[in-house]
């Protein structure tokens, strides 16, 4: 038997977000990873350096390193941020992961977007668990029905499922995070 280690996500977030929306991260991670999770008491501020005037949006990776300055040393970290955010080369990001720093972030605007709050709570389930997965290592799915598949659109987000494929949870173990099955496909 296998014994896996115990990790520590730190979950922090920007005005505006909600206590409910943090507590279903942190319930949805526990339970699929079985992470200690810490849930930041503070907010986080973005500077206006980051932010784009003419695209209204802020830059995902500098929101991301704030963080990462926020952070333990030895945890991973996952910002929930009200904020529109991009790349470059990319009009918008549901979120991005940063697997050398061990921090993601999730941006909840273009998830709302036409969203029952049912609706929206599945998407931000389904984005956490992707960008986490991206920090645990695993690399865009093919797979349409894994949470680790690339989505484009809310209608990616919505096809996708929660879960990961077998593939790619087989992957998770192989690098040492415990997966409970209710989150495999």
């Amino acid at each position: 038997m296998q014994l896996y280690k115990s990790y520590l996500l730190e979950i922090f977030r920007t005005r505006n977000v909600e206590n409910d929306v943090l507590l279903i991260v942190a319930k949805t991670i526990g339970d699929a990873f079985g992470f200690n999770i810490d849930i930041r008491d503070q907010y986080l501020d973005i500077p206006m350096e980051i932010f784009d005037d003419v695209r209204n949006q802020y830059l995902a990776e500098g929101v991301l390193y704030i963080v990462y300055r926020h952070k333990k040393k030895d945890s991973f970290a996952l910002v929930l941020a009200d904020v529109d955010a991009y790349v470059p080369g990319l009009n918008f990001v549901f979120g991005l992961a940063i697997p050398s720093i061990r921090v993601a972030g999730v941006f909840l605007p273009r998830l709302r977007l036409d969203a029952t709050a049912k609706v929206f709570i599945e998407r931000l389930k389904k984005e956490s668990l992707h960008e986490l997965g991206h920090i645990l290592g695993l690399d865009h799915c093919p797979y349409p029905h894994c949470v680790m598949n690339f989505s484009n659109s809310v209608f990616d987000v919505d096809r996708k499922s929660a879960k990961f494929c077998r593939k790619c949870s087989m992957k998770l173990l192989k690098k040492g995070f415990n997966i409970n099955k209710e989150f495999v496909l």
